[in-house]
């Protein structure tokens, strides 16, 4: 990939696949045997809509500007890319901007991926939690204090500070601006992450399901 960029690099702020319980949840999925099921439940809060990030020439309103980072964390697990989405969203009733939404998700291995962006609940309650099943595992991310795995009747928990990975992302750029080695994320991933927040709006929108290309 280098070679046909004139070996510039380019990486954006997808940061949650950096956290260090993301990445031991992802080792456990490398060798999988068949697609997976995962459900990502975010606690986004209320963010009135004259707010920046609701303005899409300037925030891109948040499925664009946040959703995203979970759209790129289930694709990071799945390691193949989204080919469709469906997404609807509750009445805005002049409160809410396209904030309440679910997102369902299809990749190219058979893979499916829920994303539940939800600004209409109360925010002292943990903001993310992922739920992943696949060949008799279940795992859940808990907001990235905490790893829960159960396969074979074993449940394995780990706790640690909460991470969401900025730290080792910016350092896996670093390195690779360094050594000349490929982006700490793969081009392939991130334009298709970026086209699937947007063709999730589409379907919002549309009312219709909207394949990624």
């Amino acid at each position: 990939m280098l070679s046909t960029t004139n070996h510039q690099l380019l990486t954006v702020g997808f940061n949650r696949r950096f956290s260090p319980l993301a990445q031991q949840l992802h080792e456990s999925l490398v060798t999988r045997q068949e697609p997976l099921h995962a459900h990502y439940r975010v606690n986004a809060g209320f963010i009135p809509a004259n707010h920046w990030t609701q303005d899409e020439a300037i925030g891109g309103g948040r499925i664009i500007g946040e959703a995203c980072h979970f759209i790129d964390l289930i694709t990071y697990f799945v390691g193949a890319l989204p080919v469709k989405v469906s997404a609807h969203a509750l009445p805005n009733n002049g409160k809410y901007r396209e904030d309440n939404v679910s997102m369902t998700f299809t990749f190219a291995d058979g893979s499916i991926g829920v994303v539940d962006y939800l600004a209409n609940g109360d925010k002292s309650m943990p903001k993310e939690r992922l739920e992943v099943f696949c060949g008799g595992m279940v795992a859940v991310l808990d907001d990235y204090v905490s790893l829960t795995t159960v396969k074979d009747g074993r449940k394995k928990e780990e706790r640690i500070a909460q991470d969401k990975g900025w730290r080792a992302e910016m350092a896996a750029f670093a390195e690779s601006v360094k050594s000349g080695k490929e982006p700490p994320i793969p081009y392939e991933q991130i334009i298709a992450v970026t086209k699937s927040a947007f063709a999730a709006v589409e379907s919002i929108r549309s009312g219709n399901p909207v394949e990624i290309k």
